[in-house]
């Protein structure tokens, strides 16, 4: 059997627990800030919390052999800036990355089916990511606070959980068809975010999902929406006008409440609108 090899690089040589690999270690070697780290056997697993909180760590290469990094695997490597991925990795656990500051580089092969809740939560220096083409589901907060301004959302991806991408940097969004639902609070306080298109097959805009997104100023809807929940563009103070397509049905509590700039409203004779939806802004009928 061949064997694995992971290599990193850190200010102070890292002690290792078996405990934490489904593989034994064969040697370890650490010179001038470079670790070459070999097990016996092909290593498929990084257990829970094997690097948690280490600040020494500046980046690692794991091996292609990897299937799965666990829950905490590198949460709070704080100095931690670049992961290198192999190609057969298959899951992401909860809190894998979470609070890894200064990660900036990570790419996931498509290979990549599951990826946690909290997995990349607070990674400010992450500036771009690719959702893997084998993620059908993106987890509550698994990108809340990440600090990328661009991300790609691919057309296998079925739903977009409570907060995955609320308060990042992103300047626009393309939201795909396969999504039927986007969830509450799932890109709110995204204060960079400038424009955003709703593709046809979307069904509903959850409560307060683009809330607080203050240089909104596009909203490009699909055809298909049917209910536009509580709050869900609320304080959206950039966004000057916005026509509802006639799939809406209903458009709920303050759902534009609080959007100074909003002075004009095209919406569907039929569509169901409370009292206080818009804010008293001015609505044309269609």
């Amino acid at each position: 059997m061949e064997n694995s090899v992971l290599k990193y690089q850190s200010t102070a040589a890292i002690n290792f627990n078996d405990d934490c690999f489904d593989a034994p270690i064969l040697s370890h070697n650490y010179v001038d800030g470079c670790g070459c780290v070999e097990f016996e056997g092909n290593l498929t697993r990084i257990g829970e919390k094997a690097f948690f909180d280490n600040n020494d760590l500046i980046s690692i290469t794991l091996p292609d052999s990897l299937i799965e990094i666990c829950d905490h695997a590198f949460c709070r490597c704080k100095n931690l800036q670049e992961v290198v991925v192999g190609d057969n990795l298959q899951r992401v656990g909860f809190y894998t990355f979470g609070q890894c500051t200064n990660l900036a580089h990570i790419k996931l092969p498509d290979s990549v089916t599951s990826i946690g809740s909290y997995a990349f939560c607070l990674c400010w220096e992450l500036k771009s990511f690719i959702i893997p083409k084998g993620v059908t589901k993106i987890e509550e907060w698994t990108f809340n606070a990440t600090g990328f301004s661009h991300i790609t959302i691919h057309e296998n991806v079925k739903e977009i959980g409570y907060r995955a991408f609320a308060h990042t940097h992103l300047q626009s969004i393309v939201i795909p068809g396969t999504l039927k639902r986007i969830s509450e609070i799932a890109f709110w306080n995204c204060k960079k975010l400038e424009e955003v298109k709703i593709c046809n097959g979307v069904e509903v805009i959850g409560r307060k999902a683009f809330s607080e997104c203050i240089n909104l100023k596009r909203v490009d809807m699909g055809e298909t929406v049917e209910l536009i929940d509580e709050q869900a563009f609320e304080e959206c103070t950039s966004l000057e006008s916005i026509t509802i397509p006639r799939s809406v049905k209903e458009i709920k509590w303050r759902a534009f409440n609080k959007c100074p700039r909003l002075t004009e409203v095209t919406v569907p004779n039929d569509t169901v609108i409370d009292e206080q939806a818009f804010n008293c802004h001015h609505i044309n009928k269609y």
